[in-house]
């Protein structure tokens, strides 16, 4: 509590706030929505039958980017992508897309248009279409708002809240380019012709969305929930079991960490692991599924697919260090927090 007596965002939280917001919202919510808010899409059911995926996601100059580390053009792709992996994240395919960007006037033209062209290249990367948006005059920062939407068959969609006791837990790929990418960037590495430096940057400025392997996921009807990883596994995992009701067992030996992490950690005086875990922005796929599913899926996907944990009853996350013995592991990124 602050000394005028009012609660700050920061002393409130993200998930905390977020939380009210759904508790507001729910009074208004009709038979036609599935899922309201608190999963990484609204789902709404239209007349024909089909499900109609509803997502949108923020970027704020100096918060989530600085044009100093990423053009014009990546910022865009990244504003886009984020929205994408929440598609992804449902199983969904993508469909159209419409952004605001607020800038300055004093902003070069080529800044805002940069955007719009990373914006329309990711979009037709992956499927989607940017059919509108608005362009408004700040006094602050640059500012780039995108919602998307989706379709996804009923029988096929996946949520945060299905998953059960006794399920493994499984990530896609590998975890922690993105913020090996972003400690790059803070050591000034910027333009090292280093493979594993150029691989972290392309994660942190240009992210891949798994739309073709939340597909799969769904497709092999053998997953129970799944999300996207965005603000960091330590974050996110403890999200997916809160909507399940459920806790979860972590094996931190078990977790894949994206190979440029090792190099890049010690320069800002961390460790790879920790990258892995709090680093955000990896946008692979978490989900859970029966323990001798995990091999079906990994072959429906194409894709690396891990098994780093267990649902079990109760509620929270145990993180098993490579003793047996729980440790506790850094947070990912609080939207508030991180403003500060």
């Amino acid at each position: 509590m602050s000394g005028t007596g009012r609660t700050r965002l920061r002393e409130v939280g993200e998930d905390s706030l977020l939380t009210r917001f759904r508790d507001l919202a729910a009074a208004a919510l009709n038979d036609q929505v599935l899922v309201g808010p608190g999963d990484d899409a609204a789902v709404m059911r239209l007349a024909d039958g089909r499900l109609l995926l509803l997502t949108c996601d923020m970027m704020v100059e100096e918060i989530h980017f600085r044009r100093a580390w990423a053009t014009p053009e990546q910022i865009g792709w990244k504003a886009m992508a984020q929205n994408l992996s929440d598609i992804a994240a449902m199983g969904g395919e993508p469909g159209f897309a419409v952004s605001s960007v607020a800038a300055p006037g004093d902003a070069d033209r080529e800044v805002v248009e940069g955007i719009a062209r990373g914006l329309i290249s990711c979009a037709s990367n992956f499927g989607a279409v940017l059919v509108g948006g608005d362009l408004v005059g700040s006094r602050g920062p640059i500012v780039v708002d995108v919602a998307v939407t989706g379709f996804a068959e009923e029988r096929l969609l996946l949520c945060r809240s299905g998953a059960r006791p006794g399920e493994a837990i499984a990530v896609t790929g590998a975890l922690g380019a993105s913020a090996a990418g972003l400690a790059a960037l803070r050591q000034g590495l910027a333009g090292d012709p280093d493979p594993q430096v150029v691989r972290a940057l392309r994660a942190h400025r240009q992210p891949v969305p798994r739309l073709a392997e939340g597909r799969a996921i769904a497709a092999s009807r053998r997953a129970s929930a799944m999300m996207d990883l965005s603000d960091g596994l330590a974050d996110d995992l403890p999200r997916l079991c809160a909507s399940s009701a459920v806790g979860a067992r972590v094996w931190l030996a078990q977790i894949p960490i994206d190979d440029s992490c090792e190099p890049l950690a010690a320069g800002i005086g961390t460790d790879p692991l920790a990258l892995a875990v709090s680093g955000g922005e990896d946008y692979e796929l978490l989900f859970t599924c029966e323990p001798a599913a995990a091999e079906e899926i990994r072959a429906a996907t194409g894709t690396r697919v891990t098994v780093i944990g267990e649902v079990v009853a109760g509620e929270g996350v145990v993180w098993i260090g490579a003793d047996g013995a729980p440790v506790s592991v850094g947070r990912g990124f609080d939207h508030f927090a991180g403003a500060e």
